[in-house]
């Protein structure tokens, strides 16, 4: 290809393909020896030709090299980083769209629906930066999507745990001034806002307006001068050496500074110092008393653990009776936790506490005048009531006299400093005042007044219910943690700002809010009316009203599932939060009937919003469900067969018998997919409990490693009731013939059912599958069963058959079965009479004529992570066919390609389901949507 000569490109732009060879060689000649002719002899070419040549070369190099190496530029490649936009963009952006009812905008009505399910996590993102009572504004990073779809708040409150107690701290001391000193005391209405009164537009109505003092306790500019400056600052010290930078990571106050801050704090904190108070009331005790089935008094009370506590109160046994000496005295209950070998009779899941810890010589001072060591009046002086007199020995002691002058040790330095006191409290103060650096954490993670209800209730006072509640799931939580496994940490923010389709700005809170507010309605709203539902209103505080009397038919139409309500009722609540600090910045509310207002909301839920309408099983009940159902099945001696008469996607009448209770509730209804793909979000779950089946295995023939990662992802990609199937191919270590590595498996474009799956006539060809040979193919099946089915026997010979490179001793057949909260594999190899009946096999029943348990053998197959395999993807069509059956033919050609498969449920597999707008805009011509991966 290079036939001119070795001259070189010219040099190719970043993330083009390298220069060809020869690059290496010595520059050519100048154009006048050029012109000398070429070696050979014939017509010398011109310095223009030669250039024109050159280039011509080139061109057919990058052209050749772009599909190699200009498809990705993944490694060297830098992303140039994105400028914040200035906030009027957005702004912009929001006012424009409005209410997304002008056609001008028709066509991001896709994006905005799309961005519904991100809607519960811009509103977590949004209340977790909400702005401190002590501060008047707040200022945030965002993140928005360029159609002002969506809008999230790109922070995470990082605050130091110190500062943070000390400004809750003074916070609860200028509240409890203000209940004390004010006389009238108006609570702010709620909803804030009227039903039918849109959202303020920030630009219009609160830009300039200059919000109302924030509630700031006034410190003395001598007393509290070490935090005077900064205290009330929104990240205090963050430009000092005392945090480690701009992250605000890390943390190391001086000691002046912590004691000033613990003094603050005080308010919050816990008097006690000596551990010795919690005996009998610390956690091993709480966790005694709940397996004895006991309560300690003022503790916690708990079902009982054991229900065969009471068995050994029977009126005479061997050892009450009534021959033997019996003492009828009754044993408290401390004394049965405090040592319950001792005194229970069947002490189990027990745990032993600490009896005594020294005792803390440390007295906590009210008055900051006194020195650091004195004599305080708690302590009672014991005198000494020795009466010898030692008068003669003092005086001959005084009359001794010494030629050299001594002087005591440390005699020039002092007692006692003015941090000494300060020092000495430090030293006995909860965490994380006993500390001097430490991680800063997330606003929401620190716990202000959790030490309250962990000591006794007091006396003057009676044990409420809630006070034993809170106990009740403190010890409950302590009891039911697990260490945390270290997971992949997901970086959304970061993947959706590396897209075209984000900006970054900075914005205040409350604007934010409002954006996030006006996005959840317009989303809720587009939902609405793509259901053509226009006889329901949804008002500007999310609530749902029809507008006229309904029919039946109506009421049927216009249901929505929890999904729907259950986003509705979070975006209220939300709502009302952004619309307490509006009337805040508007000045309509002072800050202290704003906190009082947002303590209202967060405390009454419930009446303020109808969330606690639409709960979730969580997945670990609905897993609980499907094998509770299952079981009735298994247990089920007669079951009802359900006939159905039912049409095909090509029109074809079938009549279908279904005799599975779990296959009758699951496939009831239209939209039973959509709970499938919520179950199979779960489906990682069972990777961790992987069984191999290895009972009746033939020992002398192959043996078959499967790579744990592609079979990991083999399950993830699956659905729990539709089989999906791949095929095998893998190769021989050279050491060891027997042993056949699965190195790649290859998922063609396929679509199935609960008992079979239907897989295209032509196998997988590809450059990366000549060099390995075929091992068969492995499928899924929701449930496991004990032999192979005939219809898998069936198509294994059918495939034996059809492709003479297969063979029958190594090809197998992989079965992965999902059992409750695992999966079991199983691998069978057909003999020669299973592989001559099941290619002259004709019957698809369940129980066909002459199957027999001897037509197939179980091989033996194992496990590993030393080695990885590899996945093969159809190049231009998805692989999964079961949302879009008519175009699936078993004679269809496709190749192959490597790369990921995606999920059962991705939405390239499923376009049918997925969101139209022709009802909206009837009559004109559609237009392609914005390409978007965002949706």
């Amino acid at each position: 290809m290079w036939s001119g000569g070795p001259l070189p490109p010219p040099p190719p732009p970043m993330g083009a393909a390298p220069p060809p060879p020869g690059t290496g060689a010595p520059p050519p000649p100048p154009p006048a020896a050029a012109a000398a002719g070429p070696p050979g002899g014939g017509k010398p070419l011109t310095p223009a030709e030669l250039e024109a040549q050159l280039v011509e070369k080139a061109r057919k190099w990058h052209q050749l090299n772009s599909k190699r190496y200009g498809d990705k530029r993944k490694f060297g490649f830098v992303e140039a980083q994105k400028e914040d936009m200035p906030p009027e963009h957005v702004r912009k952006i929001i006012r424009d769209h409005g209410d997304m009812s002008s056609k001008k905008y028709r066509h991001d009505k896709r994006v905005y629906l799309g961005a519904l399910k991100f809607v519960p996590h811009a509103v977590y993102k949004l209340l977790e930066n909400m702005p401190m009572p002590w501060e008047q504004v707040r200022h945030v990073k965002i993140l928005y999507h360029i159609t002002g779809a969506i809008t999230f708040v790109n922070e995470i409150p990082w605050v130091v745990e110190p500062i943070y107690l000390a400004q809750w701290g003074t916070m609860w001391i200028m509240m409890r001034r203000e209940k004390r000193d004010r006389r009238h005391f108006k609570r702010m209405r709620f909803p804030p806002f009227d039903d039918e009164e849109p959202p303020l537009d920030y630009a219009d109505n609160l830009l300039d307006v200059e919000p109302l003092e924030a509630i700031q306790l006034e410190l003395d500019e001598e007393e509290d001068s070490a935090v005077h400056e900064w205290f009330y600052d929104h990240k205090p010290l963050v430009k000092t050496k005392l945090i480690n930078g701009p992250s605000y990571r890390k943390w190391h106050l001086s000691l002046p500074i912590m004691a000033t801050l613990y003094r603050l704090a005080g308010q919050l904190l816990s008097d006690l110092t000596d551990r010795n108070y919690f005996y009998l009331f610390d956690m091993e005790s709480f966790f005694t008393a709940k397996a004895l089935n006991m309560c300690i008094p003022g503790g916690p009370k708990f079902e009982p653990l054991y229900r065969d506590m009471e068995k050994g109160d029977e009126d005479w046994n061997e050892f009450n009776d009534i021959n033997k000496l019996i003492i009828r005295q009754p044993l408290r209950t401390e004394y049965r936790i405090a040592f319950p070998h001792l005194y229970n009779n069947r002490p189990r899941k027990v745990r032993l506490g600490v009896y005594h810890t020294p005792m803390i010589m440390y007295i906590k001072t009210e008055d900051p005048d006194l020195p650091a060591f004195y004599y305080d009046p708690l302590i009672n002086p014991i005198t000494s009531a020795s009466k010898v007199d030692r008068g003669g020995e003092q005086l001959k002691r005084m009359t001794m006299r010494t030629s050299v002058s001594r002087m005591p040790l440390l005699k020039g330095t002092e007692l006692y400093t003015d941090t000494t006191a300060a020092g000495i409290s430090l030293l006995f103060a909860p965490k994380p005042f006993n500390m001097r650096s430490g991680r800063t954490r997330r606003a929401e993670d620190i716990p202000l007044v959790s030490e309250w209800y962990k000591e006794h209730c007091p006396p003057a006072y009676p044990v409420r219910v809630s006070y034993q509640k809170l106990l009740k799931c403190y010890v409950l939580n302590e009891l039911h943690h697990r260490p945390p496994k270290a997971q992949k940490k997901k970086h959304l923010f970061r993947s959706l700002q590396a897209t075209k389709f984000f900006q970054t700005t900075e914005l205040d809170w409350a604007e934010a809010g409002l954006q996030v507010c006006k996005q959840g309605y317009n989303m809720l709203n587009l939902l609405i009316h793509r259901k053509n539902l226009n006889y329901l209103h949804l008002d500007y505080n999310f609530n749902l009203k029809p507008v006229k009397t309904l029919t039946t038919k109506e009421r049927k139409k216009s249901r929505f599932g929890n999904a729907f309500h259950l986003c509705r009722e979070i975006l209220r609540l939300t709502k009302l939060v952004v619309d307490a600090n509006i009337q805040f910045r508007l000045g309509n509310v002072d800050a202290f009937q704003l906190a009082d207002g947002l303590q209202y909301i967060f405390s009454h839920v419930g009446q303020l919003t109808g969330m606690y309408r639409y709960k979730y099983p969580p997945p670990s009940q609905q897993r609980q469900q499907i094998a509770e159902i299952e079981k009735q099945s298994r247990e089920t001696t007669q079951l009802t067969a359900v006939t159905t008469r039912t049409t095909n996607v090509h029109g074809d009448e079938l009549i279908i018998t279904t005799t599975s209770p779990y296959e009758q509730q699951a496939f009831a209804s239209k939209t039973d997919w959509r709970v499938r793909a919520i179950s199979a979000t779960n489906l990682y779950l069972r990777v961790n409990h992987i069984y191999v089946n290895s009972d009746d295995i033939k020992e002398t023939g192959y043996t078959y490693i499967m790579p744990k990662n592609i079979l990991k992802k083999f399950i993830c990609i699956a659905d729990l009731r539709t089989q999906i199937a791949g095929f095998l191919y893998g190769l021989s270590p050279q050491d060891n013939p027997q042993v056949k590595e699965i190195r790649c498996i290859a998922i063609p474009p396929q679509h199935g059912t609960h008992q079979m799956v239907t897989l295209p006539a032509n196998l997988p060809e590809h450059e990366f599958l000549n060099d390995l040979e075929p091992l068969g193919w492995m499928h899924t099946q929701p449930n496991e069963a004990p032999q192979l089915s005939p219809q898998d026997l069936t198509s294994h010979a059918k495939i034996l058959e059809n492709n003479k490179q297969w063979d029958g001793e190594k090809c197998i057949i992989l079965t992965c079965s999902f059992t409750p909260g695992s999966c079991s594999l199983t691998a069978y190899k057909l003999t020669p009479s299973g592989y001559e009946w099941g290619r002259s096999n004709k019957d698809s029943g369940s129980n066909p004529h002459g199957y027999l348990p001897t037509h197939y053998e179980k091989v033996q197959m194992l496990l590993s992570d030393r080695f990885l395999g590899f996945y093969m993807v159809p190049d231009n069509t998805p692989w999964n066919f079961n949302f879009m059956g008519v175009k699936h033919d078993p004679l269809m050609k496709y190749n192959m390609k490597l790369g990921t498969p995606r999920d059962f449920y991705h939405e390239d597999h499923r376009p049918t389901h997925f969101l139209e707008f022709s009802n909206i805009d009837e009559g004109e011509v559609a237009e392609g949507d914005r390409e978007d991966t965002f949706t």
